[in-house]
């Protein structure tokens, strides 16, 4: 299948890229390689070597075809920033570490086996505010808020079968 992706025109757009085209050359998508046709091989030419500079690969060089000129080559490939990717900006990740919550210091350790998040605490009440906390984040408390060895303790979990948040 064919695909015209430019003519007549004096600026060719062509996957993201910009480049200066004089004439009247056409420039048709064939799959993985460009196709170039234009009244004389001079405007085939000019914008062959323009897709050249960008660095693509003459595959035809230009022939004349009926009343046509025509060459074909590779599809140059895109410049990018290395710093984003096509749905992430690095500077993104940064930023967003920079204003990352942290946990609060409030007394409470959080122990993590697998999927269960084990919270020990000062008092009832500070560690029923961390278990909160946690809730917005998909926990699930197991059990009661319990009182072991002079420490509060709770048991959540984040995940697996009893966290009925998220399921395939």
């Amino acid at each position: 299948m064919l695909r015209v992706l430019a003519y007549n025109s004096n600026v060719d757009q062509f996957a993201g890229t910009e480049g200066v085209v004089t004439g009247k050359a056409k420039v048709l998508d064939a799959g993985g390689k460009l196709m170039v046709s234009a009244p004389t091989a001079a405007e085939v030419e000019a914008t062959l070597s323009d897709y050249v500079s960008r660095g693509a690969k003459i595959v035809t060089p230009v022939t004349q075809v009926g009343k046509d000129w025509v060459a074909a080559c590779t599809i140059p490939a895109t410049l990018k920033d290395m710093d984003s990717t096509q749905t992430l900006q690095f500077s993104d990740v940064a930023q967003a570490l920079e204003t990352q919550s942290t946990m609060p210091d409030d007394g409470c350790r959080v122990v993590e086996m697998g999927f269960k998040r084990i919270v020990y605490g000062p008092s009832r009440l500070i560690v029923q505010r961390r278990v909160e906390e946690m809730k917005q984040f998909g926990a699930q408390l197991l059990g009661d808020i319990e009182e072991e060895n002079g420490e509060w303790v709770a048991v959540c979990d984040t995940g697996g079968a009893n966290n009925p948040g998220f399921r395939w």
